[in-house]
């Protein structure tokens, strides 16, 4: 992961997923991609004696200048190299372009913040991009307070899916010297003792191939049996001491957003550890 992308709307939690970056970005020398995005102004805010253009172009001259104080602070105190770039248009449009302009192997963002003059939660731009970006995106909740992780936990449902896509959760937990959990899910309601027992062998089977691409990484399985998912992972999360939840995440149709909520987005908005959501190919 040489090139992390991380928008921001200058808010503490937008920081605090500046500072993750800054910290993968020192281990990995990496170079972080510092970008903000000026939506078009509503006329109702307009100063009587500016016009739109000009009350346009102070915005943008007052945004790239917090985002040049911002890269200078991060050069001279933690030697990491930083791009800043202002974008004009919504917040959601400008990721999905940077991230491909840049070819970024890393999105990081604060899952709540304020934005505008509108206050709209740029949290719910977080939660919204984790199931259209193309890239890994690590979501910083607001309460969260940087600290090294020491374990991951893996989710999946769909082993034969999630295997070949987990490199980059692998790549993070090597940087960072971590353990891994792989949790597989089992429902109550829709299984029984037979159902339960072949999970039971997929998801052993998947830690031995596991182990044997990740040999210094050292990997464990849970099998977790209950009848939410969600109050599952959390629970484990809780009693573990888990440090990041990974996710496989798949691109919906607007269809399918209405009748189908992604699972990774729901839990980006209660989790109080960071999530990492990997896109299904």
């Amino acid at each position: 992961m040489k090139k992390i992308l991380v928008p921001t709307d200058f808010s503490p939690n937008a920081d605090k997923a500046t500072d993750y970056a800054v910290q993968i970005a020192k281990l990995n020398e990496a170079a972080v991609y510092l970008i903000h995005a000026c939506d078009h102004l509503d006329p109702l805010y307009l100063d009587g004696a500016l016009t739109h253009m000009e009350y346009n172009q102070r915005i943008m001259d007052e945004a790239f200048e917090k985002l040049e104080l911002r890269r200078r602070s991060i050069e001279e105190t933690e030697q990491v190299l930083v791009n800043t770039q202002l974008y004009n248009g919504t917040v959601q449009d400008t990721i999905l372009v940077a991230a491909e302009e840049h070819q970024a192997d890393l999105i990081i963002m604060g899952t709540l913040g304020i934005t505008g003059l509108k206050d709209k939660l740029f949290g719910s731009k977080t939660a919204a991009l984790i199931s259209q970006s193309p890239v890994p995106l690590l979501a910083i909740p607001l309460e969260y307070d940087w600290s090294k992780p020491a374990s991951f936990l893996m989710a999946i449902k769909d082993v034969n899916e999630a295997l070949p896509l987990l490199d980059p959760a692998f790549e993070l937990a090597a940087l960072f010297k971590a353990g891994v959990h792989l949790a597989l899910f089992t429902d109550k309601n829709d299984t029984g003792a037979l159902d339960y027992i072949s999970d039971e062998r997929v998801i052993l089977h998947a830690a031995e191939k596991l182990k044997e691409q990740h040999k210094d990484i050292v990997i464990g399985t849970e099998h977790l049996l209950g009848r939410d998912f969600e109050e599952s992972i959390m629970e484990y999360i809780e009693s573990k001491h888990i440090d990041m939840l990974v996710m496989i995440t798949h691109k919906r149709t607007i269809l399918g957003q209405l009748f189908h909520h992604s699972m990774t987005r729901k839990i980006s908005y209660h989790t109080k550890i960071p999530v990492l959501a990997i896109p299904a190919r």
